[in-house]
């Protein structure tokens, strides 16, 4: 059976940070591959939408290139509306039967769970690694079977988008190609 962990986001952009830990969940659950999944339209956050997706996918395309265990799952993307991980963890199980799926997130989302739209179908169909930074506790749930890993790194999504929209030319954590991507977009009037 293969083992395929789930790992959501806007990815926008994608960093260091992400592979990282991404890597550190393939490594301590020992998964065969991780995909990548961006939502179109977060639920939580439906006043800032994020770039287009299809910028997004060529910057995961890049950060992916040599990791023979990452692979991009547009699911999200192609579908309509906000993105809610119910439906797509059971899009993801009727599709590919046989597969142990673990769903990959940080403390932070994992506290946020219990408001997520029918966390128990997620539950059901899949195991949570959970991400821990600064040592912090993550408690269990009935019902939910969790796979705590504890690892950060000190990349910041709001930051690399503040220092790209400032245009500066070196940004720690981000791919080169991706930056100078995104300062293209930016100087061609793309969001």
């Amino acid at each position: 059976m293969k083992r395929i962990g789930i790992f959501g986001g806007s990815f926008d952009p994608v960093h260091d940070g992400h592979i990282h830990l991404a890597d550190l969940a393939r490594k301590v659950a020992s998964l065969d591959e991780i995909w990548f999944l961006p939502c179109r339209i977060s639920p939580h956050k439906t006043d800032n939408p994020p770039t287009p997706g299809v910028e997004r996918v060529k910057w995961l395309e890049l950060a992916l290139a040599n990791l023979p265990w990452g692979r991009i799952e547009k699911f999200e993307l192609d579908a309509e509306g906000p993105s809610f991980s119910c439906r797509t963890i059971q899009a993801l199980a009727a599709e590919y039967p046989g597969t142990e799926w673990f769903w990959i997130m940080g403390g932070d989302q994992w506290t946020a769970l219990p408001t997520w739209k029918d966390p128990e179908i997620i539950a059901e169909l899949a195991s949570f690694i959970v991400l821990a930074r600064n040592g912090e506790k993550v408690e269990e749930r009935p019902g939910y079977r969790l796979h705590a890993v504890n690892g950060e790194h000190p990349a910041s999504s709001t930051e690399i988008r503040r220092a790209l929209a400032a245009g500066e030319s070196e940004i720690p954590y981000l791919h080169p190609e991706i930056a100078a991507a995104s300062q293209r977009g930016r100087n061609d009037g793309d969001p």
